[in-house]
């Protein structure tokens, strides 16, 4: 039966992909039973770990490719001296500024399926840091976009406005997608 039930969500899914359609909520049903759900699961815990380790190199592992390519040749650098030249701010950050959690609430978030029949999901995100002398403890939310490009699921912040705008040139079936604002608060407990 459960075989069953996966291959009828995966005939579902093929079917609604080769379908163009406007922006649509997938029930949790139907993302529980999607192997793209499961894989997006599995990225999402594969950048948990590099956030908790400190390895830029997985964390910027997560943004698209394409994403990477614009802000390097924006700024006249190779991916590799972006990548470095990142890790050298996170370092430094990380001398006056602690992560005391952080969390994408995948159980949260919202499934959508794109014209061309792409899938994203706008995935709930809380990082609360403790900025020492600079300001205490801050609280963070915001949505992270997953974006699957191919075969792989990327993970994009999307309360920067630039970040945005480019996101949505690099990814013009973008454009009428409205991405919730992020917000910074002190943490009064």
């Amino acid at each position: 039966m459960r075989r069953f039930l996966r291959l009828a969500a995966a005939a579902w899914l093929l079917g609604l992909l080769a379908v163009p359609s406007v922006a649509q909520t997938l029930s949790p049903k139907d993302r529980l039973e999607s192997a793209q759900y499961f894989a997006l699961v599995n990225r999402i815990d594969s950048f948990n770990a590099a956030m908790e380790a400190g390895d830029m190199v997985q964390i910027m592992g997560v943004v698209p490719p394409k994403v990477l390519d614009k802000i390097a040749t924006t700024y006249g650098v190779t991916k590799e001296q972006l990548v470095a030249a990142t890790q050298e701010q996170f370092t430094e950050v990380m001398k006056t500024v602690t992560f005391v959690s952080f969390k994408m609430d995948l159980e949260s978030a919202t499934f959508f399926v794109l014209a061309s029949g792409a899938p994203y999901a706008l995935i709930p995100t809380e990082t609360v840091m403790d900025l020492g002398a600079n300001g205490g403890k801050m609280r963070a939310t915001a949505s992270t976009l997953g974006l699957l490009d191919g075969d792989t699921w990327y993970l994009v912040r999307t309360e920067d406005g630039q970040q945005v705008q480019m996101l949505k040139e690099i990814y013009p079936e973008f454009a009428d997608v409205e991405f919730p604002k992020g917000a910074m608060e002190p943490v009064t407990e």
